[in-house]
């Protein structure tokens, strides 16, 4: 090494000239603190935050040395014991420091645990250092012991190579924006430390050291730069529509806004009038058009603020609405943060960000640019979510005015959002009632399986008590015959004394009596239950069923009457998806109202079917009827009805009741067997048959058609509760029962026909006139 370098690297470390190199240190330091206090100013963003607070960290170590040093320059302390190992410790110090700054800009409670242990440890360190170096100077044979040359010296040189390549290698796998100066900072720091371990310069501090962290710190002054910075010409708002510019400099003035607030209040407007489930995007187009941002996302706060949620998005340079979905917590931490506590934010585009990592991944973006999120906040400051702006084609910088912008903007979408909660409670009422509506159905699947049970037992009970009784009969008359001949054998005196036969003659005719009694009694019991005279258990069961079923109306016209209420809107409006859901709702509980007249009528149906009261019916009328009453079933599933009925129809001779229930019945089952927007046919026509007039009534349904093993069960009484269900039909097995026995007891017939894989056709003939069936059925 030559003098004049020898000389020169002497100057860095004794007085007045170490002052000189913590001077340099100090004003770097200050300086790119100044632009990092600048920054965080004009951005807000955290990034710079964290590089003024790190840069003070640094600017408040390198003032303390300032001082040390000054005070040793004027003897006021003893440089030679103090100063060696605190310069040491300062500069591994340094390093961590440095480090941290350049690998961890976004807040990291690991790196910032780590760095503050690190740096207790370095303080630890120095505090033995300082104990060893002063037992070794009050050796009187180590007066001119040189710190260079100590084995204190050589750890801490070791030291700080072993953490200034930790610090590079972070750099390297984290690989943050401006990651290269801060390698090029830290490998200037380590080759200085490699070259006082080679040249192993004399006296207590090593020049190279601090030559060539005066040559380091600069790049300092780079770090606030890592991030974009909003310009002036980018911050100022234009209230109207602009088109490019140019200013005082020649450059092209960006647009910032196209719509001034008015304008986009009336888009809100429109936006308002939407239903519930394309409000979101509708209100996030307006934004992005109005922002010109690339994207815009609406986030809504769900289960008590704790569940995050996109309710929709925009995409302005493909002009293509975005779906929803929902976001964690843990992927960004930052933006779940300021969600919740209902605070703004802005991030720059960063590598190392935490939350432009994990919007990147649940939006499927590489980079998804710079992030501006504003809160929706009412009245009472409660959040109620935010809107979430991104810029990942365009590149562009969210300034504190377009924060105030849209701040501005999101405080007008608080009555939509409180409109779309109201909407939502309306969605968990008719949830509510959906839930009623399948209690509803259980109760009545259980009435009808006691139902059959019921019946069963009495039609077993019956059967036993007929042929017990008639047994009982039997037996009676075959006594009473052989007391008659005994009595006859009596009178002719064959085989007793006469007083004997007397006697016995007497108490034979009054067990003949007796018996004649009991076989009276037994002879009216049997008479009875032929007749149906006596009140058996199934009645009775079938009259509390009735009962029941009266019961249950009341619940099912209140849900009715509420759900009319939901649908008339007076309560507030529905959206699209509402009304459909309310729809659903009305249709079914229609069609449990309609079981329970059905059961109603089973349990009554032998005693209506004595009072059948025939007159001329018009079929048109009774066809308009059933499709009315059907007609909810029918629309709920978009299921077109294909007439073909005659125009002139002759009046048929039937009961109006019985005939509009056959109808019904008929209708019921082809809508509920018919997929969604299905077609139905019902067919009407007139024929003869051996000189009567028919009509005939046809219903094909598209429901896929009945396999032949169960068509002799499809006009049976199934009750689903123990049976298997019938494919194609879609009848509970009630209607069909029905419709068989009130069509049989008007001396009609009615039949299936079936083919699988395309549907059923369901018939029934049904005689014209009454009298001219009559005549036929006297002539057979």
């Amino acid at each position: 090494m030559s003098d004049f370098i020898q000389l020169a690297l002497t100057q860095l470390t004794v007085p007045p000239g170490d002052l000189i190199y913590y001077i340099v240190l100090v004003f770097v330091i200050a300086s790119a603190l100044q632009s990092a206090f600048n920054h965080w100013r004009a951005s807000e963003f955290p990034q710079a935050r964290r590089a003024f607070i790190g840069l003070g960290i640094l600017l408040g170590a390198q003032i303390f040395m300032f001082l040390f040093s000054g005070l040793g320059w004027q003897e006021l302390v003893d440089p030679k014991a103090v100063l060696p190992p605190m310069d040491r410790a300062f500069l591994a110090f340094s390093i961590i420091w440095i480090t941290w700054l350049y690998a961890f800009p976004e807040p990291n409670r690991r790196a910032d645990a780590a760095a503050t242990l690190l740096s207790m440890f370095i303080v630890t360190a120095m505090g033995l250092s300082l104990i060893s170096w002063q037992q070794q100077m009050a050796n009187p044979a180590a007066v001119t012991l040189s710190y260079n040359l100590t084995m204190d010296d050589f750890v801490w040189q070791i030291g700080s190579l072993v953490m200034a390549l930790f610090g590079m290698a972070v750099l390297f796998i984290r690989k943050p924006d401006g990651m290269w100066y801060g390698i090029i900072l830290l490998l200037l720091g380590f080759l200085g430390h490699t070259g006082q371990l080679l040249i192993g310069m004399e006296g207590d501090f090593s020049g190279i050291v601090r030559l060539a962290y005066m040559a380091a710190y600069p790049i300092l002054l780079t770090l606030p730069q890592r991030f974009a910075t909003v310009s002036a010409v980018e911050t100022s708002i234009q209230s109207k529509p602009t088109i490019l510019k140019q200013d005082t400099g020649g450059r092209p003035e960006r647009r910032r806004y196209s719509t001034d607030p008015k304008t986009f209040h009336a888009l809100l407007a429109v936006a308002a009038e939407n239903n519930s489930t394309k409000m979101s995007q509708a209100i996030t187009r307006a934004i992005a058009q109005t922002m010109l941002a690339d994207l815009c996302f609406m986030i809504y706060l769900t289960d008590n603020n704790k569940q995050m949620v996109i309710a929709g998005g925009y995409d302005l340079i493909r002009e293509d609405s975005l779906e929803g979905g929902s976001l964690s917590k843990n992927a960004i931490p930052m933006l779940a943060n300021s969600i919740q506590r209902g605070r703004p934010l802005r991030l720059p585009a960063s590598s190392t960000s935490a939350d432009i990592k994990g919007l990147g991944d649940i939006l499927g973006l590489t980079n998804p640019g710079h992030l501006l999120y504003v809160p929706i906040l009412t009245p009472e400051k409660e959040t109620l979510g935010g809107v979430l702006l991104l810029s990942p084609y365009s590149d562009r910088t969210w300034s504190a005015e377009d924060q105030a912008f849209l701040a501005n903007i999101a405080a007008s979408l608080v009555s939509i959002i409180q409109r779309n909660q109201k909407i939502t409670k309306l969605e968990a009422q008719s949830d509510m009632a959906r839930a009623q509506v399948v209690d509803l159905e259980g109760r009545i699947r259980d009435l009808n399986s006691q139902l059959e049970a019921a019946r069963n037992e009495a039609e077993r009970n019956k059967s036993t008590d007929i042929a017990s009784l008639r047994a009982a009969q039997e037996e009676s008359q075959g006594i009473i015959e052989q007391l008659q001949r005994e009595n006859a054998e009596l009178r002719a005196g064959k085989n007793l004394p006469s007083a004997q036969a007397e006697k016995e003659l007497k108490a034979t005719l009054q067990e003949v009596a007796i018996l004649q009694n009991q076989l009276a009694e037994a002879n009216i019991k049997l008479h009875g239950l032929e007749k149906g005279q006596i009140v058996t258990k199934s009645t009775e069961q079938a009259e509390v069923i009735a009962s029941i079923s009266q019961e249950l109306r009341q619940p099912l016209s209140s849900i009715v009457g509420y759900t009319d209420l939901l649908l008339g809107e007076s309560v507030g409006i529905l959206g699209a998806l509402q009304r459909k859901f309310v729809d659903r709702i009305k249709v079914s509980t229609e069609r449990i109202r309609s079981l329970t007249d059905d059961m109603i009528q089973i349990t009554t149906l032998a005693t209506d079917l004595n009072t059948l009261n025939p007159e001329a019916v018009d079929l048109n009328t009774i066809i308009d009827n059933a499709m009315s009453y059907t007609s909810s079933q029918i629309r709920e599933k978009n299921i077109s009805i294909h007439l073909e009925v005659p125009k002139s129809l002759s009046l048929i001779h039937a009961d109006r009741e019985a005939l509009q229930q056959i109808f019904i019945h008929l209708l019921q089952n082809a809508g509920a067997a018919t997929p969604f927007e299905g077609t139905i046919r019902l067919k009407v026509q007139t024929q003869n048959e051996d000189g009567v007039e028919y009509i005939l009534i046809q219903v094909t349904d598209k429901g896929g058609g009945i396999a032949s093993e169960d068509i002799p069960r499809v006009f049976t009484r199934l009750y689903r509760a123990d049976n298997v269900l019938i494919q194609g039909v879609g009848d509970t097995g009630v209607g069909l029962s029905i419709a068989k026995t009130l069509t049989e007891a008007q001396h009609g017939r009615i039949w299936v026909e079936s083919e699988m894989g395309h549907g059923s056709i369901f018939s029934v003939l049904l005689p014209i006139s009454g009298d001219k069936l009559a005549d036929k059925q006297k002539r057979k």
